[in-house]
């Protein structure tokens, strides 16, 4: 009756590992392109943004204090279009990570069961003395081939509930800042002047630490998402793990 048991079980770990639409695996890549997704929204206004800033700086204007001569009297955006940057270039890297853990999952979904499929097959045939081996490739494939893609899955519920309220307001208020940046219909169809630069910088000037702030918890709030949570998830499970694999 064991035995027949720990077969079933092993034709079950293999059909997981060649099964091609694994219910796991498919729901944890659906939340990292999700998160993949909000990055790259994210990313896209950011882009946006320091493309308006780094234009706004190269615009001269004449002057004749002294002696005749140009200025830009909008460079002292640099500071902000140096931070919107850097923002972007990490939202950026967290979309590219998200990206690989989303491709990396089925892989790594299939060693897992793979392991787990030969320690149930040693296990049934081998005997009760020679049963630490077996035991050990059963935790830690099992640990590779479902407690991975389980604590992306557990983490979808648990992160909106978190951190869903601080996104929206901190996403909202990105949008209000940077609503007429890049926009057609503010700009109007004709090439924008100075003085609408000049007023669609004053703007994000007075409200740079609002901007500064909202990025940083929205990038905040997708790394945690992404990598803190699962992490602390799958550093309990694997705790679990080695626990029964040592026993």
């Amino acid at each position: 009756m064991r035995r027949a048991a720990l077969a079933l079980l092993c034709v079950l770990a293999l059909t997981g590992v060649f099964l091609r639409d694994n219910p796991l695996v498919n729901r944890a890549q659906d939340y990292a392109h999700s998160v993949a997704v909000a990055s790259a929204a994210t990313y896209v206004t950011l882009r946006t943004l320091n493309a308006f800033l780094s234009t706004a700086q190269e615009l001269e204007v004449g002057v004749s204090f002294i002696a005749s001569g140009t200025a830009r009297p909008l460079k002292v955006l640099e500071p902000i279009d140096d931070t919107v940057e850097r923002v972007a270039a990490m939202v950026f890297g967290v979309m590219v990570a998200t990206g690989v853990l989303a491709v990396a999952l089925g892989p790594m979904s299939a060693i897992g069961l793979s392991l787990l499929a030969a320690a149930l097959a040693i296990w049934t045939l081998s005997s009760k003395g020679h049963a630490g081996l077996p035991r050990r490739l059963a935790w830690y494939g099992g640990f590779l081939g479902l407690a991975l893609p389980i604590a992306l899955i557990l983490s979808q519920p648990l992160a909106e509930r978190l951190t869903e309220g601080v996104y929206q307001l901190n996403v909202a208020m990105i949008e209000d800042i940077t609503a007429n940046v890049g926009g057609s219909a503010a700009l109007g169809e004709d090439e924008p002047g100075l003085t609408e630069y000049r007023q669609l910088a004053r703007n994000l000037w007075s409200r740079a630490d609002e901007l500064i702030s909202a990025l940083l918890a929205v990038l905040g709030v997708q790394i945690f998402r992404i990598f803190i949570l699962p992490l602390i998830l799958i550093g309990g499970l694997f705790v679990v793990a080695r626990h029964y694999a040592r026993d």
